[in-house]
């Protein structure tokens, strides 16, 4: 029987590279739920066109909806063969009991709940440290206390100037990782007390080594 597993995990915790390298491994389909709604969309289907109207509106795509396209699927034969890696989804109790339900009726099996779990220190570290090279057509990222540029803010790639994004300030990150444990601490207590949640401890080393390191926990 196919397997379901959902990543989660706060900003900078490495749960999406992580996610890649177990979906690669392990063969199973990587969905996320953006690009289910971008999918949705170009494909013109009566949800997409529901989900185009309300972004255009400014108006916040439901639960009911977002609910709808994972059910879609997760119905269809590559999932129902391979299993899946959710990204983005659930994010609150109510979707983790719809996804529940969802499982039964399209008959996968839950893998587990896998919390990628760093301290905060790496956390801040990670998010603080991340810069960005202006020329779009480049997109280079560098980490200043990891996978710093050569010269100082300055791209090796293309020799344009590195910025930091708002959103990666000291302030504004410890607001995002506040967010995240008051919408996510909820879903950890639903998966543990389900006994599914499966926890994997970060370490501030090379993606390998927190790799191998989830692989061992999983028993994969």
């Amino acid at each position: 029987m196919a397997k379901t597993y959902i990543f989660l995990g706060a900003p900078g915790a490495g749960k999406g590279t992580l996610g890649d390298l177990f979906c690669e491994k392990q063969g199973v389909i990587h969905i996320s739920t953006g690009q289910l709604l971008r999918d949705e969309m170009a494909a013109g289907t009566e949800l997409g066109k529901t989900v185009k109207d309300l972004i255009a509106t400014g108006a916040l795509v439901s639960d009911d909806i977002v609910t709808a396209m994972v059910r879609a699927r997760l119905a269809k034969a590559d999932v129902q063969e391979k299993g899946v890696m959710l990204d983005g989804y659930p994010r609150t109790v109510a979707q983790a009991e719809s996804l529940t339900g969802i499982l039964k009726e399209t008959g996968l099996q839950m893998g587990g709940a896998v919390l990628i779990d760093a301290p905060r220190e790496i956390l801040m570290k990670r998010l603080t440290g991340r810069r960005l090279c202006t020329n779009k057509e480049c997109g280079a990222i560098y980490n200043i206390n990891d996978v710093a540029p050569k010269v100082e803010n300055v791209c090796d790639k293309c020799g344009s100037p590195l910025y930091q994004r708002s959103d990666d300030s000291e302030a504004t990150v410890l607001g995002r990782l506040k967010v995240y444990d008051e919408q996510t601490f909820p879903l950890i207590d639903y998966y543990t007390k389900r006994n599914e949640l499966i926890t994997v401890a970060i370490e501030d080393a090379p993606i390998e080594h927190n790799f191998a390191h989830l692989c061992q926990v999983m028993g994969i």
